[in-house]
């Protein structure tokens, strides 16, 4: 993977990984960790209840799969015509950056392929209609500045891109 620059070769491919704020994993981590530990102190401990033991097991184990399987891997892809987003096994999305209109910071707290509230708004075009994305990469001003080297109608300023004129989607 290589990085372009203003006046650099073009930019082939740069992955950048989510930010994470630790009081959102810790929220996660906990609702994964107190039924695992309510079940194995009822299955280890003497005259502990082993149906509730197995079922908070369960609950617990479960539940860290699904958070795995819904948000590993957590990534955002610039190549040299899309931007990618890849989140857990069902969110892959690919926003051309041509139809890419703005992206500027965010602490919109709707439900993202993110596990920071510190985001940028993906502003684009699809089929006419305007659309966003949230996403929170860990490198968010390298981010924007790679973003905005990859397509030469895109300017990186004062913290966001912005388009120079209208997408051609």
């Amino acid at each position: 993977m290589t990085r372009g620059g203003h006046g650099g070769p073009p930019l082939q491919s740069m992955v950048y990984y989510s930010k994470k704020d630790l009081w959102l994993v810790g929220l996660v981590s906990g609702a994964i960790a107190i039924p695992i530990l309510i079940g194995a102190y009822n299955l280890l401990v003497p005259g502990g209840h082993s149906e509730l033991g197995w079922s908070s097991l369960f609950i617990g184990i479960s539940t860290a799969a699904v958070v795995l399987w819904l948000t590993y891997p957590l990534y955002y892809e610039i190549t040299s015509s899309v931007l990618k987003i890849r989140c857990g096994m069902l969110i892959r999305r690919q926003i051309p950056l041509n139809a890419i209109t703005e992206v500027s910071p965010t602490k919109n707290p709707a439900s993202a392929p993110a596990w920071s509230l510190d985001r940028l708004e993906v502003k684009y075009l699809r089929d006419g209609e305007s659309r966003s994305e949230l996403i929170s990469p860990a490198e968010k001003s390298r981010f924007l500045q790679d973003l905005a080297s990859s397509d030469a109608k895109l300017e990186f300023s004062n913290g966001r891109v912005v388009r120079r004129s209208s997408p051609q989607v």
